[in-house]
């Protein structure tokens, strides 16, 4: 195998692009890896890790480009590097003459553009603080797309962003719908009457996706990045998203969705709750419910945070009773269940949460790797694994698995070959910022993994978040997906729940 390193030097491009090039690339025939990134010390310490130890690492910076490119040849490798000179030329030609002007600095953009009332930032988090830190001298709001911010950086923003009355939602935050326009990773969702605050990205697109299939608008969806609800934070974002939700005269119902809260901030949250005097629900992942007080309903998955918001509405069928012990008696065709293991290979890191929780919570043993699966020669370990294939060690050097499904598609066909696997399950999550054909993809590595044990096995059920607004298509996903044998599931907890049914779990 050859490698080479290619530095472009004084070359800064966001991580969104970054991540369409680096697919681009490893969809070309001579590639067998592209990594992309910026020339941070971490980076430049993740490309060494990854084996990439090049002189030309040597002296780069944060706003040089590094590409990582190994291939079979030298030709190979040539071949790539111009295909990679291709589409950074296609790229400026696009900024230059069909896209958006590109700008020297934030002053001359926001000079250019004095209507503008918010900043989105995407760069190497060395820099996220000191640009959003403009953003809010200019008196605009923040979304702050960037990873790797110091928490002390985080607080000291988000204090001066409420004092001045403005959104600081981030850093790490991965999606917001504010005025009905979806930013980072959002679905397509027609505007309404629910009001959504969330440290949670995928969490704030599944219910806005359940919301709009039941008919039923958002009127903004603020994320607060994924660290809000910590002690250190202690929910000042979210506080005060929810306040201006609760202010807005277009917002009837408040949902409140995040990870693991500190105790004390979710006690708080509920007072703040309690007392804005509007319907709430609340979805902290990968927790069990806490009992309903004071006005403010606690869901136990998201999909019943849906059912509770529509409930709150007056909707006559807001809870839909699925007899999921009676979908897996037909898929069983009246044999015992399963005996063997399921593995859950997730893009989204709340939905993994949300599985694991309703697997255990039907009396399955469910391990969580925290480093990479191994798979070869057997599956480690005992019971059934949920892995979050966008954790970091997953990611290093690789776009986020809602982008790019190669790491994900690789782990289907290698567990899905193993015998002793009678269960996959999936989620996929549509919307603006990821893959944009994410199906086929998908159908063919679960395909792959039957025809490696004979056309035997295993049974993959997937759920699918999306809309019929999204630019992949809902139903033709769907129909892809169906089509390879896969039984798709309009929330996690439904395609989890039908996969403890299968496997013998609890029925209650």
């Amino acid at each position: 195998m050859k490698e080479r390193v290619v530095v472009h030097e004084g070359s800064y491009h966001d991580s969104a692009f970054l991540m369409r090039v680096a697919r681009d690339l490893n969809a070309q025939d001579h590639v067998a890896e592209a990594v992309v990134l910026m020339g941070t010390e971490m980076n430049v310490e993740l490309l060494r890790s990854a084996g990439f130890d090049d002189s030309a690492l040597d002296g780069v910076g944060p706003m040089d480009m590094l590409v990582g490119l190994r291939a079979e040849s030298e030709e190979g490798l040539d071949a790539v590097e111009a295909e990679l000179a291709r589409l950074l030329l296609a790229g400026a030609q696009s900024a230059s003459k069909d896209g958006p002007r590109r700008y020297g600095g934030l002053d001359e953009a926001l000079a250019d553009r004095p209507e503008t009332n918010l900043v989105s930032v995407a760069v190497p988090g060395t820099y996220a603080a000191f640009v959003a830190e403009q953003a809010l001298d200019a008196g605009r709001h923040v979304f702050l797309f960037s990873n790797n911010v110091a928490l002390e950086d985080e607080i000291r923003l988000k204090d001066r962003a409420v004092a001045e009355g403005r959104l600081l939602m981030g850093p790490d935050c991965g999606t917001a719908i504010l005025a009905g326009v979806g930013l980072g990773f959002a679905n397509r969702v027609r505007r309404g009457v629910v009001g959504m605050v969330g440290a949670s990205g995928t969490g704030l697109q599944e219910v806005s996706c359940l919301l709009h299939n039941a008919g039923v608008g958002i009127s903004q969806a603020i994320g607060t990045g994924s660290r809000d609800l910590a002690a250190e934070v202690g929910g000042r974002m979210s506080e005060f998203g929810l306040r201006l939700l609760a202010e807005d005269s277009d917002t009837q119902v408040l949902v409140l969705i995040c990870k693991h809260p500190a105790e004390e901030v979710a006690e708080r949250m509920h007072g703040v709750l309690a007392g804005l005097g509007k319907p709430s629900v609340v979805r902290y992942l990968g927790d069990r419910a806490r009992d309903d007080a004071d006005g403010v309903r606690y869901a136990e998955s998201l999909d019943e945070a849906a059912s509770m918001v529509l409930e709150a509405l007056g909707h006559k069928e807001a809870r839909q009773d699925f007899d999921i012990q009676a979908m897996a008696t037909e898929i069983l065709g009246g044999a015992k269940p399963f005996s063997g293991r399921l593995v859950g290979l997730f893009g989204g890191g709340s939905l993994a949460s949300e599985a694991a929780l309703v697997l255990r919570s039907k009396g399955l043993q469910v391990q969580v790797p925290e480093h990479p699966l191994k798979v070869e020669p057997a599956l480690e370990g005992e019971g059934h694994l949920i892995v979050d294939t966008g954790e970091d060690f997953y990611t290093q050097g690789k776009p986020h698995p809602m982008v790019d499904q190669a790491v994900r598609c690789a782990l289907i066909r290698d567990v899905g070959k193993d015998p002793a696997v009678d269960c996959i399950l999936l989620d996929l999550v549509l919307g603006d910022g990821a893959h944009l054909d994410p199906a086929p993809e998908m159908a063919q590595a679960v395909e792959a993994a039957r025809k490696a044990r004979g056309g035997k096995g295993p049974f993959v059920i997937a759920s699918l978040s999306g809309t019929d607004l999204d630019p992949q298509g809902l139903e033709r996903q769907r129909h892809i997906l169906r089509g390879a044998g896969v039984l798709v599931q309009p929330s996690g907890a439904r395609a989890a729940v039908l996969a403890a049914a299968l496997l013998g779990g609890k029925t209650s």
